[in-house]
């Protein structure tokens, strides 16, 4: 899952004064970049330098969000699942509707199981439905060795930007695209058989 603003400031607090301890004359400008970065870049930087934090690398605490994500040992605002992939609203959206698909089973991006895509098509004909976006663009992708899948529509007046969604906004869209499950129908047990007995409705008398 991508960082959040709060969680992107909390890596840059402990990560400025590491860099002070660094014997390089270009430590300042290396501050100043990691200042610039935003969520989606200071995550690529993490990745590239392999940085730890509280013992993990990004790497680890990545692949254990999908797989708790999947597991539903975290939140998540669920809109629809088959057998190898859930649906499930992106927090941290480029755009209104951005729904993420996430394999089951950890996997890359070249085995990316059939269900999943065709997971893909079924949420993507509801957010044209429902939220009527001006296109919807669909990519995989592979961030840090757990393959998803992006569908982030698109609105000519609004550019893509990340930001965290509000809890009423996903209520709001939870609501609006999730797919809900018909209930199984009751089948009789076999060899049960339907009763001849005829029934005769009461009537009162008429009096002529």
């Amino acid at each position: 899952m991508p960082l959040s603003k709060e969680e992107s400031e909390e890596i840059k607090k402990q990560l400025l004064p590491e860099i002070d301890k660094l014997n390089d004359p270009k430590k300042e400008d290396i501050k100043k970049y990691i200042l610039s970065l935003d969520e989606e870049g200071l995550e690529e930087f993490l990745t590239q330098n392999k940085i730890q934090f509280k013992g993990k690398t990004a790497t680890q605490d990545e692949k254990l969000v999908f797989q708790m994500l999947v597991n539903n040992e975290l939140p998540s605002y669920k809109i629809d699942e088959n057998k190898e992939a859930i649906a499930i609203l992106e927090i941290n959206p480029f755009s209104r509707g951005h729904v993420l698909i996430i394999p089951k089973q950890k996997t890359t991006m070249e085995k990316i199981p059939k269900q999943a895509f065709s997971l893909t098509q079924k949420i993507a004909k509801k957010i044209k439905a429902k939220l009527k976006p001006d296109e919807i663009k669909v990519e995989t992708f592979a961030f840090q060795e757990y393959a998803a899948i992006n569908i982030i529509p698109v609105y000519k007046e609004k550019p893509l930007k990340k930001e965290k969604a509000s809890e009423e906004e996903l209520k709001k869209l939870h609501a609006l695209l999730e797919i809900k499950k018909s209930p199984p129908r009751e089948r009789k047990p076999k060899g049960e058989k339907k009763s001849n007995t005829l029934v005769l409705k009461s009537r009162s008398p008429k009096f002529y």
